[in-house]
């Protein structure tokens, strides 16, 4: 898991070959982009995609945790405070939707052991070692998650 501020990223695109093309994209259409009513950009064919959302958020009682195994997220969130919960995916045991590799996702009951919020012009990477519960807090959230694939 990273944690940054998009204005703030060279650091972060040294890790990845197709961080530099997503983190661009980002920082040039996070604030416009729900303006559009797309639901998903493609900026790289199917290696670098954003994921467009507008989503009530939940409790972190309610929230479940998600891992991936092909792509990484970066969560954006665009107009509201997003609370993350994370923990490492070894040691997950109480599945609830086995890995679907169409859909590049499985989910657990297993609870968060941190919880952590990223502002609007922050960013959180999310690699497929990293079991995350997003979308956590009141209200309507607009966010953006770019997915990047792994072997880019």
């Amino acid at each position: 898991m990273i944690i940054g501020k998009l204005d703030d990223t060279a650091e972060v695109e040294k890790l990845h070959p197709l961080f530099a093309s997503a983190f661009q994209w980002l920082r040039a259409n996070w604030r416009s982009v729900h303006d559009s009513g797309v639901k998903r950009v493609t900026i790289d064919a199917d290696r670098v995609f954003a994921n467009i959302d507008v989503a009530e958020m939940l409790s972190k009682e309610c929230q479940r945790c998600e891992v991936h195994r092909r792509y990484i997220d970066i969560h954006v969130p665009v107009d509201g405070v997003e609370t993350i919960g994370w923990r490492p995916v070894y040691g997950l045991e109480n599945v609830i939707e086995p890995y679907d590799e169409n859909l590049d996702r499985a989910f657990y009951a297993d609870r968060p052991l941190q919880y952590f919020t990223v502002q609007p012009g922050e960013f959180a990477v999310m690699a497929p070692h990293d079991a995350h519960a997003p979308i956590i807090g009141n209200g309507t959230l607009r966010k953006i998650c770019l997915k990047v694939l792994v072997k880019g």
